[in-house]
């Protein structure tokens, strides 16, 4: 099965709990839309601070590019245009199928450069994780949540 099948398939919205990249503890939803009879999905990703402040808020198209690569398109608050991403790695074990999609190499430090890793688990929760390197920055993961079906 696909990821966007695997990700079609949980009881939206689902709703978690991460760190932000200013070490900022959030409450978070995740609502899956399905898209073209399930050709591709929608993310609808928002991050709450515990005291109630909105943190970051992002849609992001996920499907098959014209080349046959998996991809996401997402558009973030923070970035005024969309970034493709497509799938660079991918792994299914027993406990979970991870999959991280990329802009630009992370070791690239003359631009900007992001990973967005969504791990699916065999306990039905997600892991929806963000890594980025500014220019003449450093690459490192910065925000991660972990999202379950039926608690929003």
């Amino acid at each position: 099965m696909s990821l966007v099948q695997r990700l079609l398939a949980l009881r939206s919205p689902l709703a978690g709990s991460g760190v932000n990249h200013e070490g900022e503890r959030f409450t978070a939803t995740l609502e899956i839309v399905r898209l073209a009879g399930g050709r591709a999905a929608l993310l609808n990703y928002t991050a709450t601070a515990v005291d109630g402040r909105h943190l970051h808020a992002e849609s992001t198209l996920i499907g098959t590019s014209a080349g046959g690569a998996l991809c996401l398109w997402p558009v973030m608050e923070e970035l005024p245009f969309v970034l493709p991403h497509e799938q660079t790695a991918a792994e299914e074990t027993a406990i979970e199928c991870r999959a991280v999609f990329a802009t630009g190499p992370r070791n690239e430090r003359g631009s900007f450069r992001e990973e967005i890793t969504i791990a699916l688990r065999q306990d039905g929760s997600v892991v929806y994780a963000h890594a980025w390197g500014m220019p003449d920055g450093d690459f490192d993961e910065r925000s991660r949540c972990l999202l379950r079906e039926g608690t929003a």
